[in-house]
């Protein structure tokens, strides 16, 4: 895995290059307009055509993503619940990248997506998460050890404030994956796990993300607090399987 760079880019052959182009692009439209998407919709796809570009390509992409959400949606902050659930997110990391060898990543993806698909069903059930400070911990905890692993890190912290209004979802979730994404590849770097040369293959894919983004900015007004909750709980439902199905079949 040293020795690539743009070489892996160029063996790829123009049908698999355009399809990570594509869900980059709508992973980016989907993330800008509802908080989250890019690794919902783009990991798989990236997995598929080759493991390189999961988790730091993909983690360099989100956290630029994240950082122009960011910006544009800063007033919607909610800081507080932010340095609450960040406070998870640090161990959370940390333990992802110290048990990474211990365990089959598939067996990792399989407990955490049923996790996740059990938190959606509570979450359309009479069941109501607040985002009280256990909870964003335990979110951030979650979000940390999943996206380290996988690059699908959203569901948890996305369902802990899938009842505040739609700025407060896309800045506050913004500014998580921000600083998550960061300090994931930070972890990254240090126990060997990311490289000059997977920043280089990231590089492919920020245009077709920047395209994506400036979509979404033109579909932000027209979205309200019930459409983002609908998209949280349908895209994390839907990271849910994907992990689900992608582990049992990377299992022994």
């Amino acid at each position: 895995m040293d020795n690539f760079g743009f070489d892996i880019i160029h063996q790829l052959p123009w049908s698999s290059l355009l399809l990570g182009v594509v869900a980059v692009f709508a992973g980016s439209v989907i993330q800008g307009a509802t908080g989250l998407g890019l690794g919902m919709v783009a990991a798989p796809v990236l997995m598929i055509i080759d493991p390189v570009f999961v988790p730091g390509p993909l983690l360099m992409l989100a956290m630029l993503v994240s950082f122009l959400m960011a910006v544009r949606e800063r007033h919607h902050i909610d800081h507080k619940g932010l340095a609450l659930a960040l406070s998870g997110r640090i161990p959370g990391t940390i333990l992802a990248a110290l048990t990474i060898s211990a365990i089959p990543l598939a067996l990792y993806g399989l407990i955490f997506g049923l996790m996740v698909l059990a938190a959606v069903l509570l979450s359309i059930s009479r069941w109501k998460f607040k985002t009280s400070p256990s909870n964003l911990f335990t979110a951030g905890l979650a979000s940390g050890y999943m996206g380290t692993l996988t690059s699908i890190g959203a569901p948890p912290i996305a369902l802990a404030y899938q009842h505040d209004t739609a700025a407060v979802i896309r800045s506050t979730l913004a500014a998580f994956f921000l600083v998550g994404s960061a300090f994931s590849i930070l972890t990254l770097v240090w126990f060997g796990g990311f490289s000059l040369n997977h920043l280089l293959v990231s590089a492919v894919f920020v245009p077709p993300l920047l395209v994506g983004f400036r979509v979404s900015s033109w579909m932000v007004p027209r979205m309200n607090s019930r459409m983002v909750r609908l998209s949280v709980l349908g895209l994390s439902g839907l990271s849910a399987l994907i992990l689900i199905i992608r582990s049992v079949m990377s299992l022994p």
